[in-house]
């Protein structure tokens, strides 16, 4: 019965990570760093208003919606926050969370931003 009982906790030991990290949560800047940089996140995949945006280590984003140009911002990690720049305007940041390969951004008014993380 003890050796049941041992190979019962070890298999619950080994599973709990992977159940705690299927779970969404708030990333610190660290982690949105190592989950953004050099990757390129698709927004609305398979629908007619699909968008991605690729995420460099030199703080340069390229922003690209179905059959439109490419626009080019800068980002950047202020505390917990990402934070992104697009032509004259100023600096917005964002909260966010992951789950997986999902990626979520939060905006102070509570606006929700989803997208999948690919690599480039």
């Amino acid at each position: 019965m003890k050796f049941n009982s041992y190979i019962l906790i070890m298999a619950s030991l080994l599973c709990f990570p992977a159940l705690a990290h299927s779970e969404e949560r708030k990333l610190s800047g660290e982690e949105i760093r190592q989950y953004l940089t050099d990757k390129k996140i698709i927004h609305r995949q398979g629908a007619n208003n699909a968008f991605w945006q690729t995420f460099h280590a030199s703080g340069i984003t390229h922003y690209q919606a179905q059959d439109r140009k490419t626009e080019l911002g800068k980002w950047s990690i202020q505390a917990d926050q990402y934070c992104s720049q697009w032509g004259p305007f100023g600096w917005t940041c964002y909260d966010m969370t992951a789950q997986g390969n999902l990626i979520t951004w939060i905006s102070k008014e509570g606006t929700i931003y989803k997208g999948r993380i690919t690599t480039q």
